[in-house]
């Protein structure tokens, strides 16, 4: 468990490195827009949402561990261009070479059930959200750090030199340390791809779980959009570089632990989960709130509010999914809020990106806080009918 945990943690710090903290100031000094660097981070999503199947149910005929080399070799091929890149396009490649080929979390999440017992799988999920936490907190710290506050072409590039250096070691790591999880093999069929997005379509329609997908679809939907534009929406506000990103990154990622680590256990034991869903959207409307004052003073507080929004209504409706589907249908429908999620981000970004780029940087904002609370009063009727 320890092993894939620490390459998890590698993969996580050397892609957070550079998605978070420097790719918005490396695209805008190519001339590229808001619109643009959102197009960027959404269509590593807009990939996953397709691949994911295919590399999951690849791996169950030929192993986990040749997936998971695939992946270390493909970020060092895409943070290795970005480096080099000095126009859009092969900025763009790198991007699109690191959407196809990510396999952590499809191909990661069936390692992890292949070492665990029935037992002790929410113990080695719960390890998978730590690796990743931690990983999406230093990350950007540490590529904020190297690009500095009044960055540089050469300060920017230099960040994806040290990811491609950590993507490396984790290369290594793998071949080396990681062992083969998978001990009986399945036949493979592309069939079996179409026939997983299939089901989850079906899945997504069905009346008792629609609700809820729809829920995680709007949450991560404007959750994600302000992730897509919150680095170019500090410079033109107070002028912040990567570095200072790497501080709100931080920030947030502490406020996601005690959150997700502590805080919602002790809540968990006192409330239901619609009444934790219902405290953390509230929190996201006053986090949409808060980031439209434009204050210094204020947007740490923004931060945490949104961070509380995000980490809390996210594991309670997968718990509320959870205790809703059959046993034999728990891994589908968890998939398809992974796919919602997915599908939530290359939507979501773009659209926040088009909306600052027309209409103004903070104009992403107010629509986030009308929509969630038009939205809100709509699910408060349903939640009081009974929807839980």
């Amino acid at each position: 468990m320890s092993r894939f945990v620490f390459f998890l943690f590698l993969d996580v710090l050397a892609f957070s490195g550079v998605l978070i903290a420097t790719l918005p100031f490396i695209i805008k000094n190519y001339g590229g827009d808001i619109f643009l660097i959102t197009v960027a981070f959404g269509s590593f999503s807009f990939f996953q949402f397709f691949v994911s199947p295919f590399w999951g149910s690849l791996s169950d005929k030929i192993g986990r561990k040749p997936l998971i080399i695939l992946n270390c070799v493909a970020e060092l091929i895409a943070n290795i261009l970005l480096a080099l890149s000095n126009n859009l396009l092969l900025i763009f490649i790198a991007r699109v070479v690191a959407g196809i080929f990510k396999t952590n979390v499809s191909v990661g999440t069936a390692y992890i059930s292949d070492i665990t017992s029935n037992e002790n799988r929410a113990k080695g999920m719960g390890m998978f959200g730590v690796a990743f936490g931690l990983g999406f907190t230093l990350g950007p710290l540490a590529g904020g750090l190297i690009a500095g506050s009044s960055f540089t072409p050469e300060s920017l590039s230099s960040v994806a030199w040290y990811a491609s250096a950590v993507n490396l070691v984790n290369l290594f790591y793998v071949i080396l340390f990681l062992k083969e999880s998978l001990k009986i093999k399945k036949d493979f069929e592309f069939s079996e791809v179409s026939q997983k997005l299939s089901d989850q379509m079906v899945v997504a329609k069905d009346k008792s779980l629609y609700p809820y997908f729809l829920l995680i679809l709007i949450i991560y939907l404007v959750f994600s959009g302000m992730e897509g534009i919150i680095a170019i929406w500090t410079n033109d506000t107070f002028s912040w570089g990567p570095k200072e990103i790497g501080y709100v990154m931080l920030l947030a990622g502490f406020s996601q632990i005690v959150v997700q680590g502590g805080l919602l256990r002790i809540l968990i034991k006192n409330f239901s989960e619609i009444q934790l869903i219902q405290s953390g959207y509230l929190a996201l409307i006053i986090g949409f709130i808060l980031i439209t004052t434009e204050s210094i003073s204020i947007i740490p507080f923004a931060i945490i509010a949104l961070c509380y929004g995000i980490g809390i209504t996210s594991p309670c409706l997968n718990s509320l999914l959870s205790k809703k589907a059959n046993e034999n249908q728990k891994g589908l429908i968890l998939g398809t809020a992974y796919s919602s999620q997915a599908a939530a981000r290359f939507l979501g970004q773009p659209f926040a990106g088009l909306v600052f780029l027309n209409l103004g940087k903070n104009y992403p904002f107010y629509f986030d806080i009308i929509f969630l609370s038009i939205l809100g009063i709509i699910y408060l009727y349903y939640f009081k009918k009974g929807l839980n």
